[in-house]
């Protein structure tokens, strides 16, 4: 994966301590609560997902991240690590490459001609334009989905697990769910794959954390992800995980 592409994967979008489809462990199933039943609930989280936008758009922050290619038996067969600075500015989003190792050997050099390539590429209209994460819980999103009120959590009686799922399958729309605070309507942790699969994808699993404390809410802190694919006899299996740090509210 390109410094780019996992930078912007942790803005999102977009790591969690557990699936997105397990409970914690001591708690119990919610009565069934529907879209309806939750709407306001849903309109507090979708001033959350609104202040996410906000920060995809203006946070500057570090990432710290590893990638593995496993092989067919589950060994790890290639490794990737970088650490990069993510920096928003009125006028673009870039990367700065701080370190970038692939199997051990210091290729930071080498990413950074490349990123700087990237950016002059974008800058002229060249480059590939990344694609966008939203949350289910924006308000403009929110009519593509359907919301289940899942679990309530026993021993912190206002984290409430929403499940959601689209009303018509999209490369763009998520299926999973969400730890979220009832009473802030902020989201804790969320878990979420494709409902439709892009091409030559088999699968691609992503939980990631909300720790972080910003003027905006809380933001990511670290995400996870498991991913399979190929072409033909082709197919690559890599899994990787990165923390977030230092966030700032770059204008």
């Amino acid at each position: 994966m390109r410094a780019s592409r996992l930078a912007f994967a942790s803005v999102v979008a977009l790591a969690l301590v557990a699936s997105p489809q397990v409970g914690r462990a001591g708690d119990a199933p919610a009565a069934p609560a529907t879209t309806d039943a939750l709407s306001p609930l849903l309109s507090r989280l979708a001033r959350h997902a609104q202040q996410f936008e906000e920060m995809k758009r203006r946070g500057s922050f570090t990432l710290s991240g590893k990638m593995e290619e496993l092989d067919r038996s589950g060994q790890v067969d290639g490794t990737k690590e970088m650490v990069v600075r993510s920096i928003a500015t009125p006028a673009e989003r870039f990367t700065e490459v701080l370190r970038y190792l692939e199997d051990g050997a210091d290729k930071t050099a080498e990413a950074r001609k490349k990123a700087e390539k990237r950016r002059a590429e974008r800058k002229a209209g060249k480059g590939e334009k990344a694609r966008d994460l939203h949350l289910p819980f924006l308000a403009s999103e929110q009519p593509r989905y359907t919301f289940t009120l899942a679990e309530r959590d026993l021993r912190h009686t206002s984290h409430v697990r929403v499940a959601f799922k689209p009303l018509v399958a999209a490369e763009n729309a998520l299926k999973g769910s969400a730890w979220v605070d009832e009473g802030t309507g902020e989201v804790l942790t969320i878990g979420f794959s494709p409902s439709k699969n892009p091409t030559f994808v088999d699968h691609v699993d992503v939980t990631m954390r909300f720790d972080l404390r910003t003027p905006l809410g809380r933001a990511p802190s670290s995400f996870t992800f498991d991913a399979r694919g190929g072409f033909l006899i082709l197919r690559k299996h890599y899994r990787g995980s990165a923390t977030i740090t230092d966030p700032r509210i770059a204008f």
